[in-house]
């Protein structure tokens, strides 16, 4: 099997972009699995935020930092021309979530779920044109 080298040198601009957008779910991913976790182990609050109990908070906590890994690895992957489909998937999971709660008032206010709509949107966009698509050595 031939060694492939995955050092494309210098990512083209939609790639950066479409990165630099991508990003944006992370640092909330990152906070909520912190919140999450240090309610449902260390410091439980009553009533828990999410579900009945500090075991449901513990989950959504393991849960968005299972999210948070995946889409750091997603950018990565994307960023250094290896895969491109987890990074596609992340966004549009990204975006379907923060359109389910943009939708749904009652469950946060609307401020950060359209800021993560326009980043994935755009992200989304700029992970399709021709440049990504040589960045990951496919034809358009």
């Amino acid at each position: 099997m031939p060694v492939v080298n995955h050092d494309n040198g210098d990512a083209p601009p939609p790639v950066i972009g479409a990165v630099a957008a991508g990003v944006a779910p992370l640092p909330f991913l990152a906070v909520y699995a912190t919140l999450f976790i240090s309610r449902g182990t260390v410091h439980p609050v009553v009533p828990p935020d999410i579900g009945n109990s500090k075991g449901d908070e513990l989950v959504a906590g393991l849960i968005a930092l299972a999210a948070f890994v995946i889409g750091a690895l997603a950018v990565y992957w994307f960023l250094d021309g290896r895969r491109r489909w987890l990074f596609a998937l992340f966004q549009a999971l990204v975006l379907a979530v923060s359109l389910d709660f943009v939708i749904d008032a009652t469950r946060c206010p609307r401020a950060v779920p359209v800021v993560l709509i326009v980043t994935t949107v755009v992200a989304l966009g700029l992970a399709f044109v021709p440049a990504s698509w040589k960045h990951v050595r496919h034809d358009a």
